[in-house]
Formats: structure tokens, C-alpha cells, sequence
């Protein structure tokens, strides 16, 4: 089969040129969008013991 966004450029200077950022390209598929997420977080946080505000009777196993 043939393949498609193959270059002959070594990927070392590819990456070199743009940061270290590989792109894809563009068009591939413009309907397809990732939803953004969520930030009312229902995870409570749990300090850990030894730390301020953690219980420092709890000992970690």
C-alpha cells in the first residue's frame, strides 16, 4: 500500500526545527473535537499523613 506524510527528512531534524513538537496534518479530520473537561471536581483531596493538615496518627503501609 502507499503511505502518506512519510518524509525523507531524518526525524532528528524535523524535531530540531519545531521544538520537539510533531504535528499532524491539518485537515485529517475537522469534524472531530475533544470535549473540554470537566472542572467541578467532586474528588476530595486527602492529604498525606506528615504533611500540614494531614493526620499524623495514620501510619502508611
Amino acid at each position: 500500500g502507499t503511505t502518506t506524510g512519510q518524509s525523507r527528512e531524518p526525524l532528528g531534524d524535523k524535531l530540531a526545527k519545531t521544538d520537539g513538537v510533531l504535528c499532524p496534518p491539518a485537515g485529517v479530520d475537522p469534524d472531530m473535537h475533544a470535549p473540554a473537561p470537566s472542572t467541578d471536581s467532586n474528588t476530595p483531596v486527602i492529604p498525606p499523613p506528615g504533611s500540614p493538615g494531614g493526620d499524623p496518627n495514620v501510619r502508611p503501609k
